[in-house]
């Protein structure tokens, strides 16, 4: 389930409160969200956000089983190396219980803030991608467009790696989950019929859309291997679980 780790109503309390209760109620994994910093066209929702390591790392201290995940983490915003550690870091830290959602971002104000170019963020977003996975199995040298290193060392490697799902919904983003993802996360602008022809073209892809409560059912029968849902209320919450044991 998507964790209230951002907007208006975003506290440390209710992200306790939900991760303990899909703890309780059984659910797979909790999920984060990411924003960095925003223009006036995200606010709502996302002018308030917790980072998302950041906050599946304090969860991980006091939860046992549950997964945690990232629904998603932007990459073109983060140095690619930084970011292999942190993740590594949390695999370790949480006894190997982190899938890394990433995306590729839609919010050109984002990107300008951070002084980051918006063009091309999907091609090095593909190379960091890569440069994650090489830094994960303990590879000393990688040679990138963007970012190149020698005779380098970077541990702990988490064992096992976390698996790397796809998020976007553009033939690029679907691309992208077949060549270099575990997964594809479609969670903008992807509908129950997106999800169907996909798995049609592509049986083999895993896919687990971010969806509404009220269109669990749908993704499953149109192909999909599971959903990370947005829930409005604790009841919604106890009542999937319940239909689902």
């Amino acid at each position: 389930m998507i964790l209230p780790n951002y907007g208006v109503d975003a506290t440390p309390a209710a992200i306790r409160r939900v991760a303990e209760l899909a703890e309780e109620l059984g659910y797979d994994s909790v999920w984060t969200t990411e924003h960095i910093i925003v223009g006036p066209e995200a606010v709502d929702p996302y002018g308030r956000v917790y980072d998302p390591l950041v906050t599946l790392g304090w969860i991980a201290g006091w939860t046992e089983r549950i997964g945690l995940g990232t629904s998603i983490v932007l990459v073109p915003l983060h140095n690619p190396m930084h970011l292999a550690k942190q993740a590594a870091t949390l695999q370790e830290l949480s006894g190997g219980r982190l899938t890394l959602g990433v995306g590729m971002g839609w919010h050109t104000d984002e990107f300008d803030f951070m002084g980051v170019e918006f063009e091309g963020r999907g091609r090095r977003g593909d190379e960091a991608i890569r440069l994650m996975r090489a830094l994960w199995k303990g590879e000393r040298d990688f040679d990138g467009e963007h970012w190149s290193f020698h005779d380098a060392t970077s541990e702990p490697l988490p064992s096992p790696p976390p698996e790397l799902w796809i998020g976007g919904s553009s033939p690029a983003a679907i691309r992208r989950a077949r060549e270099l993802g575990d997964a594809w996360h479609p969670s903008r602008g992807s509908d129950v019929e997106d999800v169907r022809r996909v798995k049609e073209r592509h049986p083999e892809l895993r896919v687990v859309p971010r969806t509404s409560v009220e269109n669990v059912e749908a993704m499953l029968e149109a192909g999909a291997e599971g959903a990370v849902v947005s829930f409005p209320d604790e009841a919604a919450m106890r009542e999937l679980a319940g239909r689902y044991r």
